[in-house]
């Protein structure tokens, strides 16, 4: 063993101990602990519970390295607590049950296998704020972070560098932050100013429902969210269709105001209707320089989605790369929607590009688009879903500058405009059958 090696765990002690020793609401946790002791760095609890049984609103609590069984572990924690733990590939916390959190957590350099998950309930009347992830790993459970029928507020939620990973279950919700219980006028209240970021999600396998990596939101009152530069690779569920639909599965699923959901890559997502890479219901909002590869929705949705009907407005889908052998359509939009400067290929895919504007303007401007559907882009400005054709102010429409290449179409048909009569299509270059193979 080198000098470093000598020295490297006895610094770390000696910090943990340092701040048990600054802060007098600092606990320490080892497993050579004793859950009889005060919880000192001289004499540490020898297990989590015991070191949460005593802390105050407000404390911290420090884990040495080890793997730490929870059995008999609180399925509660009612004060704002922050839990670190030395090393996340070294400091493991296994086989928990879900936790019900009413009031913000800080999670620091932890792992999380087999359990526990955390349910966010703040009561009514309360809102559970500042929420910090950081540099976890969570694994061989069916949840991360869940939040549904709540009756508070949730804000200021953030998990940064962690990792999501080996998850499967008859559901799977790696972060799942849904809206509250409805009032008595049915309004219900969906989290807000949430940062999800740098994240990677692998290996999420659901049996019998839904898949999700990160679901966020309420259509109406969620706002201020940003899901960025996180990695997504091998998300899958169930293909099952029932009265016209099946389980959602999703990289990515954020619906509210002012979503912002950016550099992310999402890979290897399995085919089923209503399996999407990157779906939003949204306004004033931004799908932007997303890379979705062997990604691929039956019909129901499409590789990127923007919907969200009559809410839908003010939204930008610019910058995404789409590839890979999987069908299903590239990006599906309403109206009150910019498509510009994306990249779609897909050999065996169906549109392109779909849009339904009820009645909102579109613009779909230099995107180059390869599909083997007989239409590359592809406009109805009639109803769609229960929304109707309003004359006589249908919103602008505009198709420019935009590559179209349909396989198995003709020129003509590779962009198609139906029930769009006053649609602006110019400056595009369109081209039908497969290109030939590139020559060695």
């Amino acid at each position: 063993m080198t000098i470093a090696q000598h020295i490297a765990p006895a610094v770390t002690t000696v910090l943990l101990c340092v701040s048990a020793a600054q802060a007098a609401n600092t606990w320490l946790v080892a497993p050579d602990g004793n859950d009889a002791n005060p919880g000192s760095c001289a004499k540490p609890f020898k297990t989590v519970q015991g070191a949460i049984k005593n802390a105050d609103d407000g404390d911290t609590i420090r884990i040495k390295q080890g793997t730490y069984e929870l059995a008999g572990f609180t399925d509660s924690i009612d004060r704002s607590l922050t839990l670190i733990g030395e090393d996340a590939k070294t400091t493991i916390l296994t086989k928990g049950p879900m936790v019900t959190v009413t009031k913000g957590l800080t999670l620091k350099n932890l792992t999380f296998s087999g359990g526990p998950g955390f349910r966010l309930s703040p009561p009514k009347g309360e809102t559970l704020e500042g929420m910090l992830v950081e540099n976890c790993v969570f694994e061989k459970f069916w949840c991360g972070f869940y939040a549904r029928y709540y009756d508070g507020a949730i804000t200021n939620f953030t998990v940064a560098n962690c990792e999501f990973r080996d998850m499967e279950g008859g559901k799977i919700n790696a972060i799942a932050l849904c809206g509250s219980n409805r009032d008595e006028a049915g309004n219900s209240i969906g989290p807000a100013n949430v940062k999800i970021v740098n994240n990677s999600f692998k290996n999420l396998k659901s049996t019998q429902k839904g898949c999700m990596a990160v679901f966020v939101g309420d259509i109406k009152t969620t706002k201020d969210v940003i899901v960025s530069e996180n990695v997504m690779d091998t998300i899958g569920g169930p293909t099952w269709i029932r009265e016209g639909a099946g389980p959602e599965v999703h990289g990515i699923l954020v619906f509210g105001t002012n979503i912002r959901i950016t550099k992310n890559i999402v890979r290897n997502l399995n085919t089923g209707r209503d399996h999407e890479a990157i779906y939003m219901k949204a306004r004033r909002s931004v799908i932007a320089d997303n890379v979705v590869e062997n990604c691929g929705s039956g019909f129901g949705g499409a590789d990127i989605t923007s919907k969200g009907g009559e809410f839908s407005e003010d939204n930008t889908i610019t910058g995404n790369r789409i590839t890979g052998p999987q069908p299903g359509c590239g990006i599906f939009a309403a109206g009150g929607t910019v498509i510009k400067d994306n990249y779609v290929e897909k050999p065996n895919g169906l549109l392109g590009i779909n849009v339904y504007p009820l009645s909102k303007p579109v613009s779909i401007a230099d995107n180059y688009v390869e599909t083997k559907h007989r239409t590359a882009i592809y406009v109805n400005g009639g109803d769609d879903a229960g929304y109707p054709f309003q004359w006589p102010n249908p919103g602008e429409i505009v198709v420019t500058g935009n590559t179209a290449i349909s396989y198995e179409g003709t020129v003509e048909r590779s962009i198609k405009m139906e029930n769009a009569p006053w649609a602006k299509v110019s400056g595009n270059t369109r081209r039908a059958g497969k290109p030939a193979p590139a020559k060695e």
